[in-house]
């Protein structure tokens, strides 16, 4: 299945793949420590999503838990235009009790702006993402990014500090290091996008992470 048709389908429509990439989407656009959120809580289709209660929320994400409802319910009354229209209508930190930040990531990666044009395009907000498509660029990669084994999905990071300094001049961050990168990529765990691999500098695309496989390019 195409990433991104979450945005253009209401949440009770979404399937568990989907509740998966909303919830990534939440952590990299509002900065959420992927630590504070049981995963395994959410491991639902979207009418169950929905049905979920602030309470359930709560219980499911802890403090997390309000600012996840908060925007499943924006979404609902107002559509992924509540992201995308004006810097109006998207929530920010200040929206939030000062005792509900604190599952906020002080050093993470700044989220990317996504801009609508008809159906909104998230292809190159997430890290994962842009990872997946130096490897399948040659002329860009020049070396930086290697397949350990490529029908596995298995993968090496070369050049790490000349990563660290691509991603950062794409995000507008030049404070980005390698270590900031890599903790990043880390939490890439807990949704499936990538795996755990033994050895230094490898990782390896999981059972969410699409568009890296030959045959389905």
């Amino acid at each position: 299945d195409s990433y991104s048709f979450w945005t253009s389908i209401h949440p009770e429509y979404w399937s568990k793949h989907n509740v998966c990439e909303w919830l990534q989407f939440c952590c990299d656009q509002y900065k959420l420590d992927p630590n504070c959120i049981s995963f395994s809580h959410f491991n639902i289709n979207g009418l169950q999503l929905c049905n979920m209660t602030q309470e359930d929320f709560l219980h499911a994400a802890g403090i997390c838990g309000e600012h996840l409802h908060f925007t499943l319910q924006n979404i609902r009354m107002h559509g992924i235009s509540f992201f995308t229209d004006t810097e109006e209508t998207k929530p920010s930190n200040k929206d939030f009790p000062a005792h509900k930040k604190a599952c906020m990531r002080a050093d993470s990666i700044n989220g990317q702006e996504c801009h609508s044009h008809g159906r909104t395009n998230l292809q190159n907000s997430h890290l994962w993402e842009f990872v997946r498509d130096l490897l399948l660029s040659p002329e860009e990669n020049r070396g930086i990014l290697e397949w350990e084994d490529r029908g596995q999905g298995v993968f090496r990071v070369v050049k790490s500090e000349t990563l660290a300094k691509m991603w950062g001049q794409r995000k507008k961050n030049d404070r980005m290091t390698y270590e900031k990168l890599s903790r990043a990529l880390r939490y890439y765990y807990k949704t499936r996008i990538l795996e755990r691999v033994d050895g230094r500098l490898l990782y390896k695309f999981g059972k969410n992470a699409h568009g890296w496989q030959e045959n389905k390019i």
